[in-house]
């Protein structure tokens, strides 16, 4: 009888040392990323460079996340699909829309390791979010005058590397889905992009402040890098920035 409570004891007590370690490891994960801490389940969520799933691939759409993608989490096992309208990446309601499970498990060729299961079905349902929509819808038209003002003067202020010409890509073109090379990201509908001026390939740049992708002026700005990744041709100076050189040398 004594050894029977002794065995109960100790399996309660790992109960309890488990459920203390979830929620310690719980509390270190939120105070990692700080802006999606204790939301509740399927709340949408806004990925951060603290984010476990930055940088990850999305399994339904094959693109990576990236700063400030709206995702949501499988309330099982954590797995981020994106849930964002302003790219048109509807991927947890394509996935889950048909009664698909949020994985079916099975052999990863390339990792040569088993792919884990995850039986978890959405029921069709999100947490009540309407409370939360009245008060930003408050102050929204405000924001957004100070957002237009706000981006307006820093388009100003904000020039591309060698004052090349930035342009905003649109819904439908053939650029959409190519890497940029610097941030090996996908290039997406509304990005602002700069096309590498080589005159021998296709290869486009992230130059987009608003989405703190500034591959351009990182690829040639900081690392100072004179050539195309892609082709490996020389890329001329702009006219500019060579009499602005010669200027400085000469004084």
């Amino acid at each position: 009888m004594l050894d029977e409570r002794q065995s109960k004891g100790r399996t309660h007590e790992n109960l309890l040392k488990a459920r203390l370690r979830q929620e310690i490891d719980g509390g270190i994960a939120a105070s990692r990323d700080p802006v999606n801490a204790s939301l509740p389940e399927l709340a949408a969520r806004l990925t951060t460079i603290y984010s476990p799933w930055y940088t990850r691939t999305c399994p339904e759409c094959k693109d990576k996340f990236r700063e400030d993608d709206r995702v949501r989490l499988c309330p099982m096992c954590e797995q981020a699909y994106h849930d964002d309208a302003q790219y048109s990446l509807q991927c947890w309601r394509t996935h889950f829309a048909a009664g698909h499970v949020c994985k079916r498990g099975g052999y990863d060729p390339i990792a040569e390791v088993p792919r884990p299961r995850c039986n978890y079905r959405w029921s069709g349902k999100f947490p009540d979010e309407a409370g939360r929509t009245s008060q930003k819808a408050q102050g929204s038209r405000r924001v957004e005058r100070v957002t237009s003002q706000f981006l307006g003067g820093l388009a100003t202020v904000w020039q591309p590397f060698g004052e090349r010409t930035v342009r905003e890509i649109k819904p439908g073109e053939s650029i959409i889905g190519h890497k940029c090379p610097w941030c090996r990201f996908h290039i997406r509908a509304g990005d602002r992009v700069v096309k590498c001026p080589c005159g021998k390939c296709e290869t486009y740049f992230h130059d987009d402040i608003f989405r703190h992708l500034t591959c351009w002026n990182d690829w040639n700005g900081t690392q100072g890098n004179n050539y195309c990744p892609t082709s490996g041709a020389e890329i001329a100076r702009a006219p500019a920035l060579v009499v602005a050189e010669e200027e400085y040398h000469g004084r």
